[in-house]
């Protein structure tokens, strides 16, 4: 398991980069990929005793290319993974969110951890390539 670095980037991120983004008063400053993949699965809630809430992107590109660089999984997976979790009474998939929900988010709920391919206004904890 590779442990995934903070990365304090400010300058402009191109759609070839995903940023895992949280709100700037969230105290996780890096994640494991395995700790990211968990998240998103909601196999768990937290990292290292800090509580955060996974949210996914509406953008149908970015989503589909997040889950396989990161939990490598394909979105048809990723569905079945989801209705079987459903069926099960287990956990229901993270809540979908545009770019624009996302910020409104960010500034109102310090939990949250998301990916995108744009700078949002929150605090940008690693760029994956």
């Amino acid at each position: 398991m590779k442990p995934i670095f903070l990365s304090l980037l400010t300058t402009s991120i191109t759609f070839a980069n995903i940023s895992i983004i949280t709100p700037k008063n969230n105290k996780l400053t890096d994640i494991t990929q395995k700790e990211l993949t968990d998240l998103f699965l909601k196999k768990t809630d937290n990292i290292r005793g800090i509580k955060v809430t996974p949210i996914d992107s509406s953008n149908g590109e970015l989503y589909e290319k997040f889950y396989k660089k990161v939990v490598k999984k394909t979105p048809s997976q990723i569905r079945e993974y989801w209705i079987n979790q459903i069926y099960k009474g287990n956990q229901q998939p993270p809540k979908r969110l545009s770019n624009k929900q996302v910020k409104k988010e960010i500034q109102k709920n310090s939990m949250i951890i998301t990916y995108s391919s744009n700078p949002l206004n929150g605090k940008l904890i690693l760029t994956i390539k």
